[in-house]
């Protein structure tokens, strides 16, 4: 505890967080805490729970054996032992969640990015890894077609993503999650094999709501759907998605700024999905522990990631990888080395690598395509070919107005923050008044729709 800095009043209040993120209802406070501390053993799974939150605290597994509380390790991690049913408890935090986005509630919504929050996915992730079923009476039968269902429903969603920005059909994904899926989370069984797939489904379109969100710009928001997401992997004990999860926590990390962080999420992913992901899934967690290097400036490291990621992807068998991960291909690797590179300021390295991602990538994937040629035209200029870089740029502009994407825009800014050097000549006045110009009438038109 005073290596964590933290007082017996924080403790008991973490001590609860963390028995009700597993559906367990236990009562303790900073008295409870102090009797510990004079020996009392807390019984059934409060030392568990005890542990786990200094876990969290300080970012690093301890043990109940470590907090003086060897004894509970007789007292296993079961079913019987929550008061409180797992099932319900994942359906009511979905449904929280869910009907604060629907009814633009500005806590849910508009709520700023924890740190901690990423760190405590992380390490609980890392720390107690294992579901914890409850066998439940089934009152509603939850069938391989409810989970076809879901799965299907997420694949079509993400090609609109891909192709329209995340806040083209994003509403529509949360009020499906609100009417179809949700209903039927409080219905399940998480120790049967049904129940996990439906988890695991569930859990991949929270992944991609949580996905557009980001897009948005609402990063909160995002961040919340992204720990329900990977709550629920967790839950269907699938640590292939959970990894996915983390990969994004660690994309989102690293685009606000967050870069040590971003490492750390990245290399969870990899960590917690050793032997249970496939190549393609290992090549993906390491090409983001490679872009959070990068952002550090980490030449040498961001070396040996982007190896690694080659080598996962040379394995690679397409056919044994789940729907949500088949969009990372030949095109999404090259364009991951195109980040590095631009971000490491080897300019000539990221423009070669565009050119391949281009050339190999589907038409469907316009967002990204608008991504990797915002860095071919950034390249471009960083060469001094200032009039072949405002060419390509302009393309990008007249795509990204029809996207509705922040992330795309942001890359455009960041281009014609990179213009600033050429002052006022007046082939960069020209295009930055088309740029205005462009993106602006979009908005307009966006909003006169909507």
């Amino acid at each position: 505890m005073a290596r964590a800095a933290c007082s017996n009043k924080a403790l008991a209040r973490r001590v609860q967080d963390v028995a009700t993120s597993h559906g367990a209802d236990i009562r303790c406070d900073h008295v409870s805490v102090k009797r510990w501390l004079d020996g009392m053993h807390p019984r059934g799974l409060t030392p568990h729970f005890i542990a786990e939150a200094l876990s969290r605290k300080l970012g690093e597994r301890v043990s109940v054996r470590d907090i003086g509380m060897m004894y509970a390790e007789a007292t296993p991690f079961t079913a019987s032992s929550l008061k409180q049913s797992q099932a319900d408890g994942l359906a009511e935090s979905v449904t929280v969640l869910v009907s604060g986005d629907l009814s633009a509630n500005p806590q849910v919504v508009e709520c700023d990015v924890s740190a901690d929050s990423w760190n405590d996915s992380m390490v609980t992730w890392l720390v107690n890894p294992a579901p914890i079923p409850k066998p439940l009476a089934e009152r509603r039968l939850i069938t391989a077609s409810s989970v076809e269902a879901v799965r299907e429903t997420t694949a079509m969603f993400a090609k609109l993503d891909y192709r329209f920005g995340g806040g083209h059909a994003r509403t529509t994904v949360v009020q499906y999650i609100a009417m179809e899926v949700e209903p039927l989370l409080k219905h399940i069984r998480p120790e049967t094999a049904l129940g996990k797939e439906f988890l695991s489904e569930t859990a991949a379109m929270l992944r991609l709501a949580a996905w557009m969100a980001y897009d948005t710009g609402r990063h909160g928001l995002a961040q919340q759907y992204m720990t329900k997401a990977l709550r629920l992997a967790r839950e269907a004990d699938n640590r292939m998605l959970g990894g996915r999860i983390l990969a994004g926590m660690s994309h989102q990390a690293n685009y606000l700024g967050h870069y040590g962080m971003a490492v750390n999420l990245a290399r969870a992913a990899q960590m917690g999905a050793k032997d249970a992901a496939t190549p393609t899934a290992m090549a993906l967690f390491s090409a983001m522990e490679a872009r959070a290097l990068a952002s550090q400036g980490d030449e040498a490291g961001c070396s040996q990631a982007l190896l690694e990621a080659e080598r996962w992807f040379d394995r690679r068998v397409p056919e044994d990888d789940p729907v949500w991960l088949r969009y990372f291909d030949e095109a999404e690797l090259a364009a991951e080395f195109a980040h590095c590179f631009r971000d490491l300021g080897h300019h000539h390295r990221a423009r070669d690598r565009v050119m391949e991602s281009v050339q190999l990538s589907e038409s469907l994937y316009v967002r990204s395509l608008s991504f990797v040629r915002t860095i071919l035209a950034t390249s471009h200029v960083a060469g001094g070919d200032l009039d072949h870089g405002l060419a390509v740029a302009r393309e990008v502009v007249t795509t990204v107005a029809d996207l509705r994407s922040a992330r795309t825009r942001r890359y455009v800014q960041d281009f014609v923050n990179q213009l600033a050097r050429y002052g006022n000549d007046p082939r960069v006045r020209e295009f930055q008044s088309f740029t205005e110009t462009r993106l602006a009438r979009a908005r307009s038109e966006a909003g006169a729709a909507r």
